[in-house]
């Protein structure tokens, strides 16, 4: 189990990371780097953390009590979509102008939404596996 947890916060480190150069592409082809750079590094920063605590929380979770495993699978859904709102509205709150707060928006949803496509089909491949066993 715990190969399983590590093997994932290994690959959503490297997704993101990925997805961080990539962005970091954007910005440098097409973009203002001072509207845009405080955004992604927030966003990036929200993503580590939420993977990071999952993953560990799964090992955990899977060592002591893998029934739990599916309430876990809803309640980290539940907790990430919180944490992510609230992230987005105190970003609002204090960002300075409407360009940055608008590129937020777009850089974070793209994040979250790759990350949650993620997590769907690593956990769904992980207990169709272990199913079989």
């Amino acid at each position: 189990m715990t190969a399983v947890a590590h093997k994932y916060i290994k690959q959503s480190i490297l997704l993101i990371a990925a997805m961080f150069l990539l962005s970091l592409l954007y910005i440098q082809l097409c973009g203002d780097r001072e509207v845009m750079i405080v955004p992604l590094v927030v966003t990036v920063v929200f993503q580590l953390v939420c993977c990071l605590v999952y993953g560990l929380l799964w090992k955990r979770i899977a060592v002591s009590s893998p029934e739990s495993l599916p309430t876990l699978y809803m309640s980290a859904s539940g907790l990430r979509i919180l944490a992510g709102a609230i992230t987005v509205l105190l970003f609002c709150f204090l960002a300075d102008d409407k360009a940055s707060i608008r590129f937020f928006i777009i850089i974070f949803l793209i994040y979250y939404f790759i990350i949650l496509i993620y997590d769907t089909v690593y956990f769904v491949s992980v207990e169709k596996k272990s199913k079989k066993i």
